[in-house]
């Protein structure tokens, strides 16, 4: 009881004070660096990452550092002394392309799912800290050095010891597509019309959450629509009131939907669900360049083998012949393996003289607590 008192006091008083003033014991010890002023971004568009130019003042609170070095790691790359400073306040800055280079990568090379990490090695009088825990000597009862400062400020903007840049992809031009804005929905749950285990094609019921919906316009900005099935076989137990449709509970997926204030989720079916979108026929003489993409998150759960989501394209092409197009197919481990409690992106890329697209996704998912939501769901062309 008596360290944790400690802790909360010391906790305390650096919220009372602020991080400008003197740190005491391990962050003297250890060193602390931030940045002057909060970052304004911590994310970098892919597309256009060699171009970036970043810049930031590094400032030390405790007046004690004496060499301030960079690591930069991406993956399993490790940089060391990317950037070097001698003396504090100083400015760090790079371009997008000394990163690249430095990784001895190209542009193509990069992935959202990956995040660019910068670890500060710390030289003060009392020795040479790089991030890690403080180390603590058992006989004596006492702290010898480290820098637990970054253990507690690992989330906050201004410190400067263990910070990342993630990457994202803007969307590209739109063709047409789905939000799953104009349809209806709530956070409650949609009743099964059918039969428990009954196979069907799901409709609508007054006051409840979309599964279905008819497109009103054909324009670039109206919607298209789409159409929810489910499949029951053999031990599927099925469902009769499950939260299955357009949703408008945001915080399940980490505080917004990647394109409004809705989108489409799936929850406990115990089965298999298909959820179809319209065709979209694309006059590849005006545009002989397109694709197709939807985004999908899965909430934190443990995922059974018997857990799939995959995700299709039926395309036709301008020749006449057609294709089956798989953008993802995922199950059990996979699924919690790096994608959860995040947006993934599942996407053809750019593709030439297609003339028409069909998404369909397919999951079966046993559990309350495995959903996966959908949003922004684009047929797309180059800008």
């Amino acid at each position: 009881m008596k360290k944790i008192y400690i802790l909360i006091l010391f906790v305390f008083g650096i919220s009372c004070n602020g991080t400008d003033d003197i740190f005491e014991e391990d962050f003297t010890r250890g060193g602390f660096a931030q940045f002057a002023e909060d970052l304004e971004t911590t994310r970098f568009n892919l597309l256009s990452f060699d171009e970036t130019v970043f810049s930031a003042e590094i400032i030390d609170p405790n007046n004690n550092i004496i060499s301030y070095a960079l690591t930069l790691i991406y993956g399993d790359i490790v940089v060391d002394n990317f950037i070097v400073l001698n003396s504090l306040p100083g400015t760090i800055s790079f371009t997008g392309q000394e990163v690249l280079t430095a990784l001895n990568l190209g542009l193509s090379d990069l992935d959202t799912a990956e995040s660019l990490r910068f670890l500060a090695t710390i030289t003060t009088p009392d020795g040479i800290f790089s991030g890690g825990r403080p180390s603590f000597d058992a006989d004596t009862n006492t702290p010898t050095g480290g820098d637990t400062a970054n253990e507690i400020f690992a989330s906050a903007r201004r410190q400067a010891v263990d910070f990342s840049f993630s990457f994202f992809l803007p969307p590209p031009k739109k063709l047409r597509g789905t939000s799953f804005e104009e349809p209806f929905g709530n956070d409650e749950q949609y009743t099964k019309p059918g039969g428990v285990t009954e196979s069907e094609e799901l409709v609508n019921n007054p006051g409840e959450r979309a599964v279905q919906y008819t497109a009103i316009g054909t324009g670039v900005d109206d919607e298209i629509g789409f159409r929810t099935e489910v499949f029951f076989e053999g031990d599927d137990s099925g469902f009769t009131n499950e939260r299955i449709g357009v949703s408008t509970d945001a915080e399940a997926v980490g505080g917004a939907f990647v394109d409004g204030q809705q989108g489409y989720q799936i929850e406990d079916i115990d089965g298999l669900l298909r959820l179809t979108f319209d065709t979209v026929t694309v006059d590849n003489t005006v545009n002989p360049t397109s694709g197709v993409q939807i985004q999908y998150y899965p909430v934190e759960s443990d995922h059974e083998s018997g857990d799939n989501l995959t995700i299709i394209a039926n395309i036709e092409r301008a020749d006449g012949s057609s294709e089956t197009l798989e953008l993802l197919n995922i199950s059990g481990t996979d699924i919690d393996n790096g994608l959860e409690e995040r947006w993934n992106l599942a996407d053809t890329g750019f593709l030439t003289d297609i003339v028409s697209y069909t998404l369909i996704m397919e999951t079966n998912i046993d559990s309350g607590s495995e959903d996966i939501y959908f949003d922004q769901m684009l047929v797309y062309i180059p800008e």
